[in-house]
């Protein structure tokens, strides 16, 4: 088989199946893995794939991006008790990041008895927090992405860069053993930016982000200091990843004894 007509037979399969690994298109076409990652790597230049640690996913996949309204009711149990365990990390005067998602805005929901100054780029976090007697806000501007209902680009990543923060509580699209990922570029940067200006990074996302890889990395796990999420880690490979990096995973405690899913 010819490298081009193997390349076009890759896209097509992945096109119907959304993710395969190295390994499985070195078996479909009796090739080494090497000319495998060759051929996913020029697939990826020209834009007709997004690959992944150990192999690929389709473009639609990697870009897909659901709105807030689709997100706010997607596994609302779980981001809850991310929220709540979230929240008790959070102390007395400091100052605390929120990033913004359908998660930070649960962790915005415990805050009340808080003295703290909540630095923010999301108008739900903000509207969340506003009439807490203790919460001194600071809301970062910059251009809206409706989709996200978060304010980003450079002006925001400029407020950014003059601020240092106790805490910060990043959102996330996808986790895999390469760090954190999200669909857009734009809202990356930011996110990245609010990495820079953090003391500690605490990730939070529920376990359908696991194992998950968006078009755009946010950062690698070297940069995070825990992940919250709603049940223990069972991709092995991620798992790895987070030792690997030293990174914590919390997860609530009512969830250590439900074994169902995992």
């Amino acid at each position: 088989m010819f490298a081009d007509e193997r390349k076009a037979q890759i896209v097509t399969y992945l096109n119907q199946h959304k993710r395969v690994t190295v390994a499985e298109l070195a078996q479909i076409f009796s090739s080494s893995e090497s000319t495998i990652r060759r051929d996913l790597q020029e697939l990826e230049e020209l834009g007709l794939l997004k690959r992944t640690h150990g192999g690929a996913i389709a473009v639609e996949v990697a870009g897909f991006e659901p709105t807030f309204q689709e997100r706010n009711v997607q596994n609302s149990e779980a981001k809850e008790r991310i929220g709540r365990l979230a929240a008790s990390y959070v102390q007395d005067g400091e100052i605390i990041l929120l990033d913004a998602g359908t998660t930070t805005i649960q962790i915005a929901k415990h805050l009340s008895a808080r003295n703290v100054t909540v630095v923010t780029n999301s108008i739900a976090v903000a509207a969340e927090v506003q009439n807490n007697p203790g919460t001194h806000v600071v809301m970062l501007g910059g251009e809206l992405r409706q989709t996200t209902g978060a304010f980003v680009g450079p002006f925001a990543e400029q407020m950014l860069s003059q601020l240092h923060v106790d805490l910060l509580f990043l959102g996330a699209n996808g986790l895999y053993s390469g760090g954190v990922t999200t669909p857009n570029s734009v809202e990356a940067a930011t996110k990245k930016a609010m990495v820079h200006c953090a003391e500690r990074t605490m990730v939070v996302a529920d376990a359908s982000k696991i194992g998950q890889v968006s078009f755009v990395q946010v950062c690698s796990w070297a940069c995070i200091d825990a992940l919250i999420t709603d049940k223990p880690i069972v991709n092995n490979t991620l798992a790895q990843a987070l030792e690997s990096a030293g990174v914590r995973v919390e997860w609530p405690q009512e969830a250590r004894f439900d074994n169902r899913d995992y």
